[in-house]
C-alpha cells in the first residue's frame, strides 16, 4: 500500500491532521472551509473587487458580485421553492453564471446539486431526474419543453434564458449559511448507459479536501487564471477548475462550449496561466499550434480523463516551453484527484506515470482474488481516502468494500518510488489466447508515429485465440500513414501477439458524450466485422 502522506515534502503535508467526518476518521487538512459558499464569502471580504468570473459573454463578476448574487438566489430558492438542507436540485444548465450561482446557493443552504449532462437526450435526462429524486429542476430555456411534463407532475421548475440571475426578485430574507463539511454536496452520475450509470455521492469534506490538495500541490494562488471550457457538470469542470480557482481567489474565463480558437485566443488575450483538460482536448489544440505559435503566459497544464501518451506531452512542451505538465489520475468517485504528478512530467524519467497519491489518499494494487500484489506487478487499482466517496446513491454496486476501499476497475502498478502507472481499464484488457494485452501500451506506441492523431485499441472476438487486438485511428490532414508502415514500425517495439490484427482508419475516433474515447462503441462498430 502506498500512503500519499508519505509521498510529499513537509510543506505539502504540514497541516494534515486526523479529523472525524460521519463518525469515521480521515487524514485531512486542518483548515478546510465548510463549503464553497464560505469560500466566496471570505473572498468577497478580503478581495471584493477581484474579478472571479468572466462569463461567456465577456461580462466580469467580482467576488463581491458573486456573493450578492448567491445571497439573492438563496433567498429566492427558500421563498419560492422552500429549498432547505438536503433538497435535491437538478441542474440542466450550460457553463454559465446561472450554473455557478445555483451551485453556490445550494452550498449555502446545505442543499444537493445534481448536474445533468447537457449533451444527453431527453429520455436519458428523464431517467436521471427520476433516479436522483430531484425536488426542483433548474434548466436552460433550450430544455423548457423537456421540463413541462415534470412541472405537470408537480415538480417545480426554474428556467433561465432571457431571464437571468440578475432578474430574480430580491427578498429581504436572511438565509443562514447552514452548509457543513458532512453535508451531501453533489450527486454526479457517471457516464455510460443511463440504466447502468451510478450516482456518485460527494460530500463537502470530499470536495474541500480535493480542492485544497490541488491548490497546495499545484501551488496556485490569486495571481492565476484559467479558462473553463469543459463542461462544469463533470468532476474536472466542477472540482478541478471551478472550485479550485474560487478557492485560490483566481480568475475563471467561462466558455459556454469548447472552441479551440476561442480558447487559445483568450489564453493570449488574458495571459491565462493554467488549463486543465483531457487528452482529446489537447489533441485538438495541437492542431492549432501553427496559428498560435507562442503562449508564454501558460505556466501549467493539467491532464486527466484518459491515457496521455508521452509523445503528446513532448509536443505540448515543444509548443509551450515555459509550461509545466502535470498528469493527473482521478475519477468522479475521488472528487477528481487521486494522483498528481509532482513536477513537470515532460522532463521526468517517470513520464507516462500518473504521479503520486495525494495526501490523505492511499493506493493498493490487488490481484483477481483481492490480495495485494508486489511492487511493480499489474493488478486492479484500489483507492481509499478523504476525497474518496463512501457510497453511491441508493445503489450497492459492490465497488466499495466494507472498509471503504474503492475498486476502480483500472489496471496498473506502482513503482519503487510510489509513482502510479495505468495500463488499461479492466474491461478493456484483451486476452489473446491466454496472453494479457494492454491497450494503452499499444496505443502509446502507435501514437509515436508522426501523423497519427488519435488511436484506440480494443479486443475483437476470434475463433482461434478467443480475442485479438484491433486498432482504430485517425490521422492528421496530409499524412500518408498506412497499415504496412504501422506494422513495420511496431515490429521491433511490440510483441507479435500485441500487434493489432487489423487497422481501421476513420475521420474521427468514436467519443462518449463527455468527449472521452468510447471503446464500447468502437467494439460494437468494428469488433464484430
Amino acid at each position: 500500500m502506498i500512503n500519499g502522506n508519505h509521498c510529499w515534502n513537509q510543506e505539502m503535508i504540514n497541516d494534515l491532521t486526523i479529523r472525524t467526518f460521519n463518525n469515521r476518521e480521515y487524514s485531512s487538512f486542518d483548515h478546510l472551509k465548510r463549503s464553497m459558499y464560505q469560500t466566496i464569502k471570505e473572498n468577497a471580504e478580503q478581495m471584493p473587487d477581484k474579478i472571479g468570473i468572466v462569463d461567456s459573454n465577456e461580462k466580469p463578476y467580482t467576488y463581491k458580485d458573486l456573493l450578492e448574487l448567491t445571497d439573492r438566489m438563496s433567498a429566492y430558492l427558500v421563498k419560492h421553492y422552500q429549498v432547505q438542507k438536503g433538497t435535491h436540485i437538478g441542474l440542466l444548465l450550460f457553463n454559465s453564471i446561472e450554473f455557478i450561482v445555483s451551485f453556490l446557493s445550494a452550498q449555502k443552504l446545505g442543499a444537493v446539486i445534481v448536474p445533468f449532462p447537457t449533451k444527453y437526450k431527453e429520455p436519458a435526462i428523464d431517467s436521471l431526474i427520476e433516479k436522483s429524486d430531484c425536488d426542483i429542476l433548474i434548466a436552460d430555456e433550450k430544455y423548457k419543453a423537456w421540463m413541462e411534463k415534470h412541472e405537470i407532475q408537480g415538480k417545480p421548475v426554474l428556467i433561465f434564458g432571457d431571464r437571468t440571475i440578475k432578474d430574480l426578485p430580491a427578498y429581504d430574507i436572511d438565509t443562514v449559511d447552514s452548509g457543513t463539511l458532512e453535508d451531501h454536496a453533489v450527486i454526479m452520475f457517471t457516464s455510460g448507459t443511463t440504466s447502468f450509470s451510478k450516482g456518485v455521492v460527494i460530500k463537502n469534506f470530499n470536495l474541500q479536501h480535493a480542492v485544497t490538495a490541488y491548490q497546495k500541490l499545484l501551488r496556485l494562488d490569486e495571481t492565476d487564471s484559467t479558462v473553463l471550457s469543459i463542461p462544469i457538470y463533470n468532476i474536472t469542470g466542477l472540482a478541478a477548475t471551478l472550485c479550485l480557482f474560487l478557492q485560490c481567489k483566481g480568475t475563471i474565463y467561462l466558455h459556454k462550449f469548447f472552441d479551440a480558437d476561442r480558447l487559445l485566443t483568450n489564453i493570449e488575450q488574458y495571459q491565462v496561466t493554467f488549463y486543465h483538460a483531457s487528452p482529446t482536448i489537447f489533441a485538438l489544440l495541437l492542431e492549432k499550434q501553427k496559428q498560435y505559435p507562442e503562449l508564454p503566459s501558460l505556466q501549467m497544464l493539467g491532464c486527466g480523463s484518459g491515457n496521455m501518451p508521452g509523445e503528446m506531452i513532448a509536443e505540448l512542451k515543444n509548443w509551450m516551453p515555459n509550461m509545466s505538465f502535470r498528469t493527473i489520475y482521478g475519477l468522479s468517485e475521488t472528487t477528481s484527484p487521486a494522483t498528481i504528478f509532482p513536477s513537470d512530467a515532460s522532463q521526468s524519467k517517470y513520464v507516462g506515470s500518473s504521479g503520486l497519491p495525494i495526501p490523505g489518499l492511499c493506493i493498493k494494487v490487488v490481484d483477481e482474488d483481492g490480495q495485494e500484489v508486489k511492487q511493480g506487478t499489474i493488478g486492479e487499482i484500489c483507492l481509499k481516502g478523504t476525497n474518496v466517496i463512501e457510497e453511491y446513491y441508493k445503489l450497492d454496486t459492490g465497488l466499495i468494500t466494507d472498509d471503504k476501499w474503492l475498486l476502480t476497475g483500472d489496471l496498473g502498478y506502482v513503482n519503487e518510488d510510489g509513482y502510479l502507472y495505468i495500463v488499461d481499464r479492466k474491461k478493456d484488457m484483451i486476452n489473446r489466447g491466454g496472453e494479457k494485452v494492454f491497450s494503452y501500451d499499444i496505443e502509446n506506441e502507435i501514437r509515436k508515429i508522426e501523423g497519427v492523431h488519435e488511436v484506440a485499441v480494443v479486443g475483437k472476438k476470434d475463433s482461434k485465440y478467443g480475442e485479438v487486438p484491433i486498432a482504430v485511428l485517425s490521422v492528421k490532414e496530409g499524412s500518408h500513414v498506412d497499415e504496412p508502415f504501422i506494422r513495420f514500425f511496431l515490429k521491433d517495439r511490440l510483441a507479435k501477439y500485441e500487434i493489432p490484427a487489423k487497422f481501421y482508419f476513420v475521420e474521427e475516433v468514436d467519443k462518449t458524450e463527455n468527449g472521452k474515447i468510447d471503446k464500447k462503441a468502437i467494439r460494437e462498430r468494428f469488433g464484430r466485422n
